[in-house]
């Protein structure tokens, strides 16, 4: 009896052994979460959301200094309403216009989520960034967006209370149907859904 349990168990190993890769067919399935296979939406506040650029690309946007720093900005309980700030650009205005839609609404939903409220949120046509640096502070943070006139990479850049979130391209293709800043801007809006006040 007890020969006849071994030998059961050897002709089982040698069977998963050389049928290995049929078995984790099998088997990976049933143990594997489902992950969202659409990487042009997130699911946050039990609400399936649509982006402009593929987060799997916009995970990669660097922030400086940190992450930690754009999240004390923007979530902080003394913040009372967001400047969107931007220069006026006759070739840049309507990528602008679409990435301040973008913070708009995802921002209305963050707080809302956070917060159970929802904050004044504007656009603002500025000179330069140092404007936009000066007119923000700690109950109006600014997110100054930047297109490829003025932008000098593809970045998210944490400075007091200006946030300036940067794209040094606005280039499109059908593998590519979206602008470095739509990346630079989700990058903003991941980081904030991602967190945990």
């Amino acid at each position: 009896m007890k020969e006849t349990f071994l030998a059961v168990i050897l002709i089982l190993i040698i069977a998963g052994l050389m049928f290995r890769e049929q078995l984790a067919a099998l088997i990976i399935p049933l143990t594997t979460p489902v992950e969202n296979s659409n990487p042009f939406q997130k699911e946050f506040a039990g609400i399936k959301i649509n982006f402009r650029a593929n987060l799997d690309e916009a995970q990669k946007i660097p922030v400086y200094p940190d992450e930690k720093g754009l999240i004390f900005t923007l979530l902080d309980n003394n913040v009372k309403e967001i400047g969107i700030a931007y220069i006026p650009n006759d070739t840049e205005n309507a990528f602008y216009a679409a990435a301040s839609y973008e913070l708009t609404f995802k921002l209305t939903v963050i707080n809302k989520y956070y917060f159970d409220q929802v904050k004044y949120i504007d656009s603002i046509p500025v000179n330069s960034t140092e404007e936009a640096f000066n007119i923000s502070n700690n109950t109006r943070p600014i997110i100054m967006l930047l297109g490829p006139s003025n932008a000098n990479s593809t970045s998210v850049n944490v400075n007091g209370y200006l946030i300036i979130a940067q794209g040094k391209s606005f280039g499109e293709t059908n593998e590519k149907p979206y602008t470095d800043l739509d990346l630079a801007v989700d990058k903003i809006l991941l980081v904030l859904m991602n967190t945990s006040i």
